[in-house]
């Protein structure tokens, strides 16, 4: 090697970009590294042996396929090609790339093609990222004018020093004043002379942070006393208070009817014993006093069987710290609260409730009682329950994904290093897939995906796991099998079953498989290096011809 190939070289491995010298062959057909610089080698893991090897020798079936019509591409059309690709570097981090492919073209023949490839993750995350937080500002303000100018409840934009900057209608209808006419004003101009040191300290403590309220009685445009509750919430932009929102609730309805409520038994039973929801008083003592009929159809138990027990008798264990907490602090504010939290009906079953309480004093300010109304939202938790397992769920199959596919195997890992049971990873998909998509649609290729993952369920037991990787391309983990010949019997049943006519859209035709397994014989295995292990015999098992299966026993990691 001559001096200016030694600079070359130094040149091109000081280059932070990945760089690929391939050779082309004499018919065009195939490519052979000539040079890989050291940023290349260090992101795929590639060794100095690379040099000299064709593709196909190097690299997975699918990725050949993939390089292959790339580069022919380049050397046919004897032009650069750029395009952005998805890959896996040395450590199985997921990244993104931009790839230059140019041919070097010597007596009008390509002899060679460079491939420089950029890393662009950070630039591609940053530029989704923006995208996002761009759309997230665009819907939190759009969410605030909502918030603010249809919110059933009358609303302050007020300044540090108290002064009202901004108003909804609601205020405006409430107070009967023109629009703008109060900006500028102190609040306190528009509270009771009696009421003013309490507001000075709730606003006091909100341009310190802590949201705060307050209840007071003032004159609206409607009625001569209007019970007011209000809100205090400091506004924080960028970890620094610049103003308070205060919002005003009328409560004068709710206050009377409350009132009247408690003056008049009869009428509070009234409403009781014609609502779903569980309506409950509970004394100073933490003892219930009073419990609504419906609580026999929602929960199972007679209503009395009710008085006389604590509100968290049903509670479940884990919840009581909150129920304790809110009740406590209700009192000590004299304000309501909500909480959500599980109760046991009379068929052992937890149900979720949402608990909306409110303490009720008398004239010189002791407890009388808590007003606590539950209502079953076990339905809408059920939901909420259901989209987080989406995020564990393939969409086109209703498959495990690779993620939960992870977690179970990992747990098992976990078990393996206990119990010893053995297990098995296989690695599977569908021989020439691509002409389907080609030939008759990619709706009729997910039909097929699904089929897929329908006769690789029906091949394996309920306690193996069955999940879809990508693509074609299935996981399956099989649990506890006691010798290596029942992972060969799976795989018959698979190549069996995936040999019988398939019939999509309105066309018979047969498929065929190509299937890698791996099964551990030692520990030390880590999730990650177990599905490599998988591909890698899956690789194999293709490089043999379609429709084979290669079975590998690791005695060693």
């Amino acid at each position: 090697m001559n001096y200016d190939q030694l600079c070359y070289q130094d040149v091109l491995n000081g280059i932070q970009d990945m760089v690929f010298v391939m050779r082309v062959s004499d018919d065009l057909e195939y490519f052979y590294y000539e040079f890989v610089n050291k940023r290349a080698m260090l992101m795929t893991g590639y060794k100095s042996d690379v040099i000299g090897q064709e593709i196909a020798n190097v690299n997975s079936h699918n990725l050949t396929k993939f390089l292959y019509e790339k580069y022919r591409e380049v050397v046919k059309g004897r032009k650069p090609l750029t395009y952005e690709d998805n890959f896996h570097s040395n450590n199985r981090e997921e990244k993104i790339s931009e790839n230059t492919l140019t041919p070097l073209i010597v007596d009008d023949k390509v002899v060679r093609v460079v491939t420089v490839t950029r890393d662009i993750t950070q630039l591609k995350r940053a530029e989704l990222n923006r995208e996002r937080s761009d759309e997230k500002l665009k819907i939190s303000r759009q969410r605030y004018k909502s918030l603010f100018e249809h919110n059933p409840d009358a609303i302050l934009h007020l300044d540090l020093n108290g002064k009202l900057m901004r108003e909804n209608h609601v205020f405006k209808h409430l107070t009967g004043k023109k629009p703008g006419s109060l900006k500028g004003i102190s609040m306190l101009k528009l509270i009771a002379e009696k009421d003013k040191d309490k507001v000075k300290q709730a606003f006091a403590e909100a341009i310190r942070g802590k949201p705060t309220y307050f209840e007071t009685i003032l004159s609206t445009a409607y009625v001569k006393e209007a019970f007011l509750q209000v809100k205090l919430a400091p506004i924080i932009l960028k970890d620094t208070i610049n103003g308070v929102y205060a919002i005003i609730k009328d409560m004068t309805t709710e206050h009377r009817a409350k009132e009247n409520l408690i003056e008049s038994e009869e009428k509070f039973r009234l409403i009781t014993e014609n609502s779903y929801d569980l309506i409950t008083l509970v004394n100073k003592c933490g003892k219930i006093i009073y419990a609504s009929p419906s609580h026999t159809f929602v929960l199972g138990f007679p209503s009395q069987a009710f008085i006389g027990k604590s509100l968290l008798h049903l509670v479940h264990k884990a919840d009581e710290p909150l129920v304790e907490k809110a009740l406590a602090e209700s009192i000590k504010d004299k304000f309501s609260f909500s909480i959500e939290f599980r109760v046991m009906n009379s068929e052992k079953e937890w149900l979720w409730f949402e608990l909306n309480g409110q303490p009720v004093f008398s004239q010189n300010g002791e407890l009388k009682h808590m007003v606590a109304v539950g209502r079953d939202i076990t339905v809408r938790k059920r939901y909420e329950d259901s989209l987080k397992r989406l995020a564990y769920r393939d969409f086109l199959t209703n498959l495990p994904n690779r993620r939960l596919f992870q977690d179970h195997l990992y747990k098992l890992l976990a078990s393996y290093e206990r119990n010893e049971k053995e297990f098995a990873v296989m690695i599977l998909d569908l021989d020439d897939f691509k002409k389907i998509n080609d030939e008759m649609g990619h709706d009729a290729g997910d039909e097929v995906i699904v089929e897929f993952g329908r006769r690789l369920q029906f091949s394996t037991r309920e306690m193996d796991i069955v999940a879809r990787m990508g693509g074609d391309e299935f996981l399956i983990l099989l649990t506890e099998i006691e010798a290596d010949k029942n992972v060969v019997h799976v795989v018959e049943r698979i190549e069996s079953e995936i040999s019988k006519p398939w019939e999509i859209a309105g066309r018979i035709f047969h498929m065929s498989s190509s299937i890698g397994v791996v099964i551990p014989k030692c520990k030390g295995f880590t999730v990650e290096g177990l599905i490599k292990q998988a591909d890698l015999a899956l690789y194999q098992a293709k490089n043999t011809g379609k429709n084979k299966s290669i079975i590998t026993v690791c005695n060693s990691k």
